[in-house]
């Protein structure tokens, strides 16, 4: 049969998420300590059982310290978050760039020419994508030294999630909508990106979902 410190250690797991790795460490270290101060009690005459259920009472309620934990552990997860999207967008803009340096614009529109509307519209695109490039990075620093520095720690991690989603969500519908209105657009190619941008929403979810615990 479980014992106190067992039915501890497995209520505080019920409460945590994120990082497997992480999370898993934290709930190593309280076993290890409930473990140390139940040998005490036990060294000191109490039985086992009287032993594990005072170093449960000397550890105090679960709610208080998962909260602490969840918010290093949402934390943690925005860090992911903001590397992820920084990577992917980084990545999709650079390739984006490169193919269109490289491909003469002539060879998708023929004798045409892109309209002051389609013309705008793209540089809108690139503004947009620059400036989340930018924001990505801004993340990155921000889940580093300003969850440490500014205290700022679930606001930093919901805006994480936020700008994630909001980033992904725009690019795709630009990058798409910039495709099929090209005379020869497909919107073939952008699909290639459904499983970069999906994995940096679900991470961006999971991000929002661990400040929520948090909270």
């Amino acid at each position: 049969m479980a014992g106190a410190v067992d039915d501890y250690v497995w209520a505080l797991a019920g409460r945590l998420r994120g990082p497997g790795r992480l999370r898993d460490g934290m709930l190593t270290e309280v076993r290890e300590a409930l473990t140390d101060a139940a040998d005490a009690y036990r060294d000191a005459g109490l039985t086992p059982l009287e032993a594990e259920r005072r170093a449960v009472a000397d550890f105090g309620p679960v709610r208080p310290l998962a909260r602490e934990f969840q918010e290093v552990l949402a934390a943690a997860r925005g860090r992911r978050t903001a590397w992820l999207l920084l990577a992917v967008l980084g990545i999709h803009y650079g390739l984006s760039e490169l193919i269109g340096r490289m491909t003469d614009w002539q060879a998708d529109w023929g004798s045409a020419e892109p309209s002051a509307l389609y013309l705008g519209f793209a540089r809108c695109t690139d503004l947009f994508v620059q400036a989340a490039l930018a924001a990505a990075i801004a993340a990155v620093a921000a889940m580093g030294w300003g969850t440490r520095r500014l205290g700022l720690r679930l606001t930093l991690v919901r805006a994480t999630a936020a700008l994630s989603t909001l980033t992904v969500l725009g690019a795709v519908a630009a990058g798409t909508l910039l495709t099929l209105f090209a005379p020869t657009g497909s919107a073939a190619g952008e699909l290639l990106w459904i499983a970069p941008f999906a994995a940096v929403l679900v991470s961006a979810w999971r991000t929002w979902y661990a400040a929520r615990l948090a909270a």
